[in-house]
C-alpha cells in the first residue's frame, strides 16, 4: 500500500466486501482514517500464584475439559507479546543507548543471544556476550558488546571492525510444490524482507535505490533493535502506473527509459547482493478499470526478466472489486497467461479481492497455472479480526502465501499497533504457517515508515523498524534456498 506522510487530499470512502473493515490506506493521496486501540500488557502474576493456580487447575481438569468449548489453533489467536524472540533477551525493542550505557527501558543486565546477564548490573558489565555477541535489553553494547562478523568486542561494547563482506547468497530458480515454495533441491523456502516505495520516489527524493538496498542488507548495523545486522532476503519493488494515484519524480511510462535506468539496474544489484526481487505493479483499484494498461506492462516486462532466477512477478498490488473474487479472477488469468507465455519459470504472485483480504476465496477457486503464490495484506486493523486470520490460515493449506504488505506505527491512528499487540503475535502466526513476507515500507515518508528522515532506524515498541530488523536476523538461517 503506498502512502506518503505528506498532507492527504480529500478522504475517499471505499466500500469493502466480505464484511471486513475499511483498509487503512487507500492511495497516495487518499486516506481512510480509523482510530486504533492500544491494548496494554496485562499485569503478570507472581510465580507463587501461578503455581497455586496450576495445582488447582490440575485438580479440576478432569471435570472441566469435557465441557470446554472447541479452541481455535493457538496461532490464530496468540497472546499479546507473542513468543519472545532470541535477538532480544527481554523481547521488547529499545532505543539504542550510548556505548556501555543502560537502555531506554531501564532493564538492566540482560545479555544478548547466548549471553548471560550480570545480576542487577544495569550496564551488563558482569555479563558475558554469547556467540555472536548480539546485544540484549541492556543496550546495544551489553557485556563486552556485539562482536560483528570479523569484529572483536571492546570495553563498553563497541563493535570493532566488521571484516570482509559476506559473499552473495544463492538465488536459484524457485518453484511451487503443493503449498510450499521450494528450491531445486526440494528444500522449503520462506522469503523474508522489505518493500520499497515507488522506485522513482526512492531514487530521487529518498537518498537513492542502491543506498536503501545497502541499508537493508548491512552486515554492520549496530543501532536500532537488538540485532547486529540487517538480513533481508527479498525486496518488493513498487512500480507506480502512470494513471495510478501516486505522482513521483520518475514514474513508469511506456516508451521511456524506466526499465534501463531504474528497474533493470535495481534487479541486477539485488542479484549481486544475493536477494530476490518482487516486481509489484502497484495499482490500488478495481482490476476491471486497468485491464489494458496492466496487460501492456506485463507484455513489456515479463520477457525482459524471463531469465532472471531472482525475479518474481506480482501481477496487481491491491484489487478492490467490491470484495468479489469472481470479477478479479478473469483479469488475473489474462495477466498470468501473458507473463507465463514469456517467462515460464518465474514465480507469479496473485492478488485477491478486497485489498488482498479475500485470499481464501482466491485459493478456493484459483486461476489456472503453475508456480503460483497468493498474496495477502494485513495491517493492525485486519489483524484484530480473527476471520481475516482464518482466511490466510485456510489459504495457506492450499497454496504458498506471501504477505507482501504489513506494518504498524502507533503514532498513526489508521496504522495503530505496537510490538506487543500486533507485531509479535503477527510474527508468531506467520512463522507457524511458513508464510513469506515483505514489510511495508522501507522508506522515510511512505507510511508506515521504517526509517526516520535522517535514515536512522525507527525503534521501540511503537515503531516497526527495529522489530523488522530483529525478526529478519532471528530467522536469517531458516528455510533459505540452496544454490544449484
Amino acid at each position: 500500500m503506498l502512502i506518503e506522510s505528506r498532507p492527504p487530499g480529500p478522504e475517499a470512502q471505499i466500500s469493502r466486501g466480505v464484511g471486513a473493515e475499511p483498509h487503512p490506506l487507500t492511495a497516495a493521496r487518499k486516506s481512510h482514517i480509523l482510530t486504533g486501540v492500544h491494548r496494554p500488557h496485562p499485569p503478570r502474576p507472581s510465580l507463587g500464584l501461578v503455581g497455586a493456580l496450576l495445582v488447582a487447575g490440575l485438580a479440576t481438569a478432569a471435570l472441566t475439559c469435557a465441557q470446554d468449548p472447541p479452541q481455535v489453533p493457538w496461532y490464530l489467536n496468540p497472546a499479546a507479546g507473542g513468543a519472545r524472540g532470541v535477538a532480544c533477551a527481554s523481547g521488547r525493542l529499545v532505543q539504542a543507548p550510548a556505548a556501555g550505557g543502560t537502555d531506554a527501558s531501564g532493564v538492566g543486565g540482560s545479555a544478548g543471544v547466548g549471553g548471560s546477564a550480570g545480576a542487577g548490573d544495569p550496564a551488563g558489565a558482569s555479563g558475558s556476550a554469547g556467540a555472536g555477541g548480539s546485544a540484549g535489553a541492556s543496550g546495544s553494547a551489553g557485556a563486552g558488546g556485539s562482536a560483528g562478523a570479523g569484529g572483536s568486542s571492546g570495553n563498553g561494547g563497541s563493535a570493532g571492525a566488521m571484516g570482509p563482506l559476506p559473499s552473495a547468497r544463492a538465488t536459484p530458480w524457485l518453484h511451487v510444490d503443493g503449498n510450499k515454495i521450494k528450491d531445486p533441491h526440494g528444500n522449503t523456502v520462506v522469503l523474508r524482507g522489505v518493500a520499497f516505495p515507488d522506485l522513482g520516489e526512492l531514487e530521487f527524493t529518498e537518498g537513492g535505490i542502491r543506498q536503501m538496498i545497502d541499508r537493508v542488507t548491512s552486515p554492520a548495523e549496530p543501532a536500532g533493535g537488538c540485532s547486529p545486522s540487517f538480513e533481508s532476503r527479498v525486496v518488493r519493488l513498487a512500480v507506480s502506473p502512470p494513471d495510478g494515484d501516486a505522482f513521483t519524480p520518475k514514474q513508469y511510462t511506456p516508451g521511456t527509459d524506466y526499465y534501463e535506468t531504474l528497474l533493470r539496474p535495481t534487479v541486477d544489484y539485488l542479484k549481486q547482493k544475493g536477494l530476490y526481487a518482487i516486481i509489484d505493479w502497484h495499482y490500488i483499484a478495481d482490476t476491471t478499470a486497468h485491464q489494458s494498461t496492466t496487460s501492456a506492462f506485463w507484455t513489456e516486462m515479463a520477457p525482459k526478466f524471463a531469465n532472471d532466477s531472482n525475479v518474481l512477478f506480482e501481477l496487481y498490488n491491491e484489487p478492490v472489486n467490491g470484495g468479489n473474487w469472481q470479477t478479479v479472477k478473469p483479469d488475473m488469468q489474462v495477466w498470468h497467461d501473458i507473463v507465463r507465455q514469456a517467462a515460464p519459470r518465474n514465480l507469479i504472485l496473485v492478488g485477491s479481492a478486497n485489498w488482498d483480504q479475500a485470499v481464501a476465496a482466491a485459493t478456493g477457486d484459483p486461476i489456472q497455472g503453475h508456480d503460483l503464490v497468493f498474496v495477502a495484506h494485513m495491517y493492525p486493523q485486519h489483524w484484530r479480526q480473527i476471520s481475516l486470520r482464518q482466511q490466510i490460515d485456510s489459504a495457506a493449506k492450499r497454496f504458498p502465501i506471501a504477505i507482501t504488505e504489513w506494518g504498524f506505527d502507533a503514532s498513526q491512528s489508521d496504522l495503530s499497533g505496537t510490538v506487543d499487540d500486533y507485531g509479535a503475535p503477527f510474527r508468531d502466526f506467520v512463522r507457524e504457517l511458513n508464510i513469506s513476507w515483505t514489510s511495508w515500507c522501507a522508506s522515510t515518508s511512505w507510511r508506515p515508515t521504517m526509517f526516520n528522515r535522517d535514515f536512522t532506524l525507527r525503534t521501540g515498541d511503537r515503531s516497526m523498524g527495529g522489530f523488522v530488523k530483529d525478526w529478519l536476523y532471528e530467522d536469517k538461517d531458516k528455510n533459505q534456498p540452496v544454490g544449484p
